[in-house]
């Protein structure tokens, strides 16, 4: 699959029906973020600050370019690679636009 589809099914999953599914997908992200904060903090490992939806989309980020390490190629980890990166900088937009 050539970088260009995968980046056009990236932008087809964000841009999609998740919307109608999940709601906004950075409110979605703050609430995850509220969750994973209080989440170490009862297990005593608090975050120096708290976790933002920005921090969230990242980890999965993260998340999904370790699955891409692991067993046979699924091209399915890459394309939500970048639709996860794509949402990372909007929440870091978002963030800004907020903070300003």
């Amino acid at each position: 699959m050539k970088a260009q589809a995968i980046a056009q099914s990236a932008a087809d999953l964000v841009g999609g029906d998740r919307k109608d599914a999940y709601g906004d997908v950075l409110l979605g992200l703050e609430r995850i973020a509220l969750l994973w904060t209080a989440v170490l903090t009862i297990a005593g490992k608090a975050p120096r600050k708290p976790i933002s939806a920005h921090d969230v989309a990242q980890m999965m980020v993260s998340l999904k370019q370790a699955r891409a390490y692991t067993g046979p190629l699924r091209l399915d980890n890459h394309i939500d690679e970048a639709g996860w990166a794509a949402i990372a900088g909007e929440a870091a937009s978002r963030l800004a636009s907020e903070a300003s």
